[in-house]
């Protein structure tokens, strides 16, 4: 009979709503690793997960089209792309993209997060890591339009402003 207070056989942090976002770290486009972490207790976060290609391509650049109005509501984006981290350098430098990208060459912090059947995600979360709003989809091209990410953001600041 197993012991229920046993976590070593617990499932991998995983995203999910209620819940907070887990921490990890992947190879940042800017240089070194980062990771959620780097935002609790100073911002919001938006945290997208996407496949490479066009879609994500496209997606990426409609988020950095509204980036100031992200940073207005006191929050900061990161993405994670399933790319090797060249690739993913060379689009951020291509795109011009304001906000940090993360690689995620094998895509396992991706499966992990959002599970086996789903490749891409929408994550809003308040400065503490609190998930109030989270979209999993199959693929890139099926993730809502970016002003629910706006929308999501004035709601987190108006439960929680500082």
């Amino acid at each position: 009979m197993a012991n229920l207070s046993d976590t070593s056989a617990a499932a991998p942090a995983q995203l999910r709503y209620p819940g907070k976002v887990p921490i990890f770290y992947l190879p940042s486009a800017a240089g070194g690793q980062s990771g959620p972490a780097a935002t609790r207790s100073k911002y919001n976060l938006v945290l997208l997960f996407v496949e490479g290609g066009e879609q994500a391509t496209k997606y990426l650049q409609v988020l950095s089209a509204i980036h100031r109005d992200i940073l207005a509501e006191a929050a900061r984006v990161m993405a994670v792309v399933a790319l090797p981290l060249d690739e993913v350098r060379a689009q951020s430098e291509r795109l011009g993209i304001p906000f940090t990208l993360l690689a995620d060459e094998e895509a396992e912090t991706t499966t992990r997060m959002l599970g086996e059947n789903a490749h891409a995600a929408l994550c809003v979360a308040d400065r503490y890591g609190v998930i109030y709003y989270l979209e999993v989809v199959p693929s890139t091209g099926d993730l809502p339009d970016v002003q629910a990410v706006l929308d999501w953001l004035e709601f987190v600041q108006i439960q929680c402003p500082e």
